[in-house]
Order: C-alpha cells, then sequence, then structure tokens
C-alpha cells in the first residue's frame, strides 16, 4: 500500500490522506481546508490542489467529520474528481455538501457504523465517537498491507451533547490487530487534562446568571453542544438566545432535521429581533471563535453588527480554543470589546471551553486500547507530531514521522517513506467570497504590498492626429516627488512621441509601452520593482 498525507503534516488543518492499494483502488480520508498565512493579502484558506494528483485521484473521499479543516475542501475534490463517491455520516453528508460538477451528480453513500463497506479493494469499518461536532467517525481500513486505523478528532470523554466513544469496540479493533495508527497530535502537549463537559456547562450557567448587561458568547459555528450549553444558560438565567452568524445558522437548521437540541419553544430568537430584546435579557452566540475576517464576532467587536453594539457592562465569554494562529487576530477583537467597556473572559480564565480532541492521558489509552504496530502521528506542528511518537514508542509500538506529501509505503511488516515527494500545492480561497485565487492575482498584491504601485493614465482622442496630452501618474506605497513624479511622466509622454501616429493611437501598444517603459525607468530610478498599471482611456 502507499499513503500519501496531502495536508495536516507539519500544520494545523488541510486534512487529507490518501490510501492507494498500489493497483487501481484509490481513497482519500478527508478534503479540509487551514487558515492561511497570507491572510494580509486577502487569502483566507488554502486547499490541497487535488488536481495535482493526477493518476492518483480518489475513487472514493471519506469525510470523518464536518469541521472545515476536514471537510471545507471537498468542492475542490469534487471539480477534481466528479465520478469519486462521497461517504460520511449522514449528519456530516448534510453539512458538507456535494455540489453537481459539470452536470454530474455526486454519489453520496452513508457510513453507519454498523456494519463494513467495501470499496475497491479496502473494506472499511466506521465508529461513531465523541468530538465538538456531531456525526464524528474513527474509522478502520482492511487493505492488501493489512489493517489501518484513522483517529483523530475524538475523545474519549462525553461530548457535551451526550455522545460517547465506545472504548470496548476500540479493544476490539486492537485485538484484531492494527497494522498502521493514524494517531491526532493536536494536544499531544496538554499534559493536565481539560475539564469535563459538565463543570463547563455549570462554569458557563454562572458566568450568564451574574452578569448585568448584555453576554456575547463566541464559539465554533459547528459547535451544537457548546450551543445548547449556552441555550440552557440563558433559560436558567431568564434570557433568550440569539445565535447570529450564518454558519450557526445552518448548522441549527440541519440540528433540526435531525431532532433538534431539545430545547423550549421560543428560547432562540432570530438576530432581527435583537434590537427589540432588552440587553439584561440576552445572551447573543455568535460564530467568529478564530476572529475570521467578516463574522459575526469581527463585526460585533467594531460596532457594525446589525440591531446590536457593546456597551459598559457587557461579557463577552470565548467559548472556544483559539486554533494556532489566530491568536493575534482574536487579541485585537478582544481589544475592541473591552475599549466598549465589555469585560472579556476566555477558556484562560475560566473552564469555560473542553477542546474536542485527546490529551496526552487520552492519547497514551487510545495507544493502549488500539495497540498498534505502528504510529504515524497527523493533526497538528512537527513538534506536536514528535511528541506523539515518543509517546507511542514508550508503548512498544513503531513510529515513523512524515510530513505532507511524503510518500510512505506498507509493505509486510514494514512502514517507510519512499523519499517521494507528492507536491501538489494549494489552492488559495479569497477571504470575500470564497473564491479561488489566481496566482498572478497573489503575486500582483505581493508586489504592491511590498513594493507600491504606480499608476498611470492616458487619455486620447480617438482618430486624432495630435499625439495623446501627457500621461498622468498617481503612486500607492511609493513615495516619489514632485519632480520626479513630473520627470517620469515627461520621459514616458517622449516615448509615446517617437512612436509612428499609428502605435500612438493603439491601446494595446500603449499600454504595453507604458508598462515596460515605467518598469525599466523605476527600477533605475528607485532601485524597487512596484507593480505598474497603465490605462488608457479612448476619448
Amino acid at each position: 500500500m502507499r499513503l500519501v498525507g496531502l495536508g495536516g503534516l507539519g500544520e494545523f488543518g488541510a486534512n487529507a490522506l490518501l490510501l492507494d492499494d498500489g493497483a487501481d483502488s484509490r481513497v482519500l480520508v478527508d478534503a479540509g481546508a487551514a487558515f492561511s498565512d497570507l491572510e494580509p493579502f486577502g487569502v483566507a484558506y488554502e486547499v490541497p490542489d487535488f488536481g495535482a494528483l493526477g493518476e492518483l485521484l480518489p475513487q472514493h473521499v471519506i469525510l470523518t467529520h464536518g469541521h472545515d479543516d476536514h471537510a471545507k475542501g471537498l468542492w475542490l475534490l469534487r471539480e477534481a474528481a466528479p465520478e469519486a463517491a462521497v461517504w460520511g455520516s449522514r449528519v456530516t453528508l448534510a453539512r458538507a455538501g456535494a455540489p453537481a460538477v459539470d452536470g454530474v451528480e455526486a454519489e453520496v453513500r452513508e457510513l453507519t457504523g454498523d456494519r463494513p463497506v467495501r470499496l475497491g479493494a479496502f473494506e472499511v469499518d466506521a465508529l461513531p465517537v465523541s468530538h465538538s461536532i456531531p456525526g464524528t467517525l474513527a474509522l478502520r481500513v482492511g487493505g492488501p498491507a493489512g489493517r489501518l486505523v484513522v483517529a483523530t478528532d475524538l475523545r474519549l470523554a462525553t461530548s457535551a451533547l451526550g455522545e460517547v466513544t465506545p472504548a470496548e469496540r476500540l479493544a476490539a479493533w486492537g485485538a484484531d490487530g492494527v497494522g498502521v495508527l493514524f494517531l491526532d497530535s493536536t494536544n499531544a502537549l496538554v499534559e493536565q487534562a481539560p475539564p469535563d463537559e459538565g463543570t463547563v456547562g455549570e462554569t458557563l450557567a454562572e458566568l450568564v446568571r451574574t452578569a448585568r448587561g448584555a453576554v456575547v458568547a463566541v464559539t465554533f459555528a459547528s459547535h451544537l453542544g457548546r450551543v445548547r450549553q449556552l441555550a440552557m444558560a440563558a433559560l436558567h438565567a431568564g434570557r433568550v438566545a440569539v445565535p447570529v452568524g450564518r454558519g450557526l445558522v445552518e448548522s441549527l437548521r440541519l440540528q433540526a432535521i435531525e431532532g433538534g437540541l431539545g430545547l423550549p419553544p421560543g428560547l432562540l430568537r432570530p438576530a432581527r429581533e435583537l434590537a427589540e430584546i432588552p440587553r439584561d435579557r440576552l445572551l447573543l452566540i455568535a460564530t467568529g471563535s478564530q476572529g475570521e475576517p467578516g463574522s459575526a464576532f469581527s463585526r460585533l467587536a467594531v460596532d457594525v453588527l446589525s440591531g446590536f453594539q457593546l456597551a459598559p457592562g457587557d461579557l463577552v465569554l470565548h467559548a472556544a480554543r483559539a486554533i494556532p494562529g489566530s491568536e493575534r487576530r482574536l487579541a485585537h477583537y478582544f481589544d475592541h470589546c473591552v475599549r466598549r467597556g465589555a469585560h472579556v473572559v476566555t477558556a484562560a480564565e475560566a473552564p469555560i471551553h473542553a477542546s474536542g480532541h485527546p490529551h496526552r492521558a487520552e492519547l497514551d489509552r487510545l495507544v493502549e486500547l488500539l495497540a498498534p504496530t505502528w504510529v504515524v502521528p497527523v493533526h497538528g506542528r512537527r513538534r506536536n507530531l514528535a511528541a506523539v511518537a515518543e509517546l507511542a514508542a514508550r508503548h512498544g509500538a513503531r513510529t515513523l514521522l512524515v510530513e505532507n506529501g511524503d510518500e510512505v509505503t506498507w509493505q509486510g511488516e514494514m512502514v517507510e517513506a519512499t523519499g517521494e515527494k507528492r507536491g501538489v500545492g494549494r489552492v488559495l480561497l479569497a477571504d470575500v467570497g470564497e473564491e479561488v485565487l489566481d496566482p498572478a492575482t497573489l503575486r500582483h498584491r505581493r508586489i504592491m504590498a511590498q513594493e507600491g504601485m504606480v499608476v498611470a493614465v492616458l487619455c486620447c482622442a480617438r482618430g486624432a492626429a495630435e499625439p495623446p496630452a501627457p500621461p498622468q501618474l498617481h503612486t500607492h506605497g511609493l513615495e516619489l516627488d514632485g519632480d520626479t513624479l513630473a520627470s517620469l511622466a515627461a520621459g514616458l509622454a517622449a516615448e509615446i512621441g517617437r512612436a509612428t501616429p499609428v502605435a500612438r493611437h493603439d491601446p494595446d501598444w500603449l499600454r504595453s509601452t507604458m508598462t515596460a517603459w515605467l518598469r525599466s525607468e523605476l527600477r533605475r530610478r528607485t532601485r524597487r520593482r512596484p507593480a505598474v498599471v497603465a490605462l488608457v482611456m479612448e476619448q
């Protein structure tokens, strides 16, 4: 067998694991997205470029659950492999969606967990587990080389919705033999056990009960267990709960189809009623727990959320984990809340959130239950991966540390990296509309940020015999004094004036000549390479 992690190895997010039997059966486990480090350039997410797999495109994709870091890239996988069947729990499939591509409807299949399914050369068992989103699955995959288990995003503790991970089923998998275990490393460095969900619920209820003004609770849109705890805290404090944020409203809609959250009628109120609810009776539940641009929390923090503004005496509860990389952005918005007189409480100050990922004690227990021959750490940065490898080695398991794109072969008792790299690259999604960004657009934005931009505007009369009027130059992010700008404009006018009358009135020639001349001259005079935009306006 060949195993390739396309994302989630050496990073948080973009989880995608390719299983290849070496013949004609290929399965992709998850198709996730990661927060991008290119946010200053308008990039929100990065997704593996599945199209670059070429002949290794999968016939099947299994979604372990509906979180963005495991499922947000599904539509891009579908564009690359429209014939691939999509598998997952009923809740996950409803949340992720699988739109038609070029008229090809997705083949969507539910994994129920009560019987194995055959996917080409692979046999897949699914096990419902405890996590921070309903419908999460652990997977056991039998293939030509043996059995492997994918155990990420699960807790042995009970979830906020009462879901449990059946330890006896994991032990049975271990007794049957596990050749390779792909094990979550997110919380491998966390020694202290997180609070249980009962403690989290009680703490939230007490904070809401004693609040004087409005309460704003910020959490993940998908964490319906946390949303239920917050709604019940509002009920016991004589408040109503108002969910705000498209993702949260959609999660609640999908959960209603599955039977809802068991809340009294009228407790959840629509956002359009915000302005009518007295502040001391309001608990607003907002999305944007990572400070995502345009999210409900980011808008609320700067007073642009319709129907509500923070005021002195309000309470803001960040009932979520800060995903590494988002800390600075969140601190920025927390400061905005404090400037408006609100008091901010995070999970660092009070037990108001518990992670859905296993900490060290649970990782120890998972390795004991599954008794794998090999452990391949996944779902984390290199330091996290190394910590899981050390933990697994203490249990007698052999370990292999790999990062994105490293090709791994599994034959007999040996699991090893081949030295080959599957560098599929990344598709970049914009921070507005989440459209795919062309690499040339990103390059242009980076040049503008680093070197500045010069815009040249030339007005010319259609069909006139005389030369065009002198061009106008405008700079952004590049300081040029008036004399330099005048000299550049005169030089550019002279360059245009040396052309034939026909060329001087050809817009394409004018744009090309203006761009080339300005780039060369700016490089010579400023030692910089600003972006140059040439505009020709015909009158």
